[in-house]
């Protein structure tokens, strides 16, 4: 049986708040679930939270692109396979507009 965490717990070990969790449940990224009133984040959401925060604060990508990694990327999840997930994805839709991948953090 999959363990789950209280959201308001995810929110301190995250640093983030139960909106930017909601917002990310709002995009269809990870998903929480109430029990009795109270909500919680399964274990393995809250393990892909931190891989959205992580490409959202270290590699600056935008909500496209942050889709295209959940869509392609099986856990594990590496930062090191981004830009060869995100290259890969565009040469497979040559048509859409190209976009910088990402800027590198400082």
């Amino acid at each position: 049986m999959p363990a789950f965490t209280p959201v308001d717990r995810v929110v301190e070990r995250l640093n983030v708040t139960v909106e930017k969790l909601w917002d990310f449940q709002g995009f269809g990224w990870i998903s929480i679930v109430e029990k009795d009133g109270t909500f919680f984040i399964p274990e393995h959401q809250e393990y892909k939270a931190v891989l959205i925060l992580r490409l959202q604060r270290v590699l600056n990508l935008n909500r496209r692109q942050i889709s295209e990694i959940l869509l392609t990327e099986e856990p594990p999840y590496s930062l090191q396979d981004v830009d060869r997930i995100l290259a890969k994805r565009q040469a497979a839709n040559p048509g859409t507009e190209a976009e910088s991948f990402h800027e590198p953090a400082d």
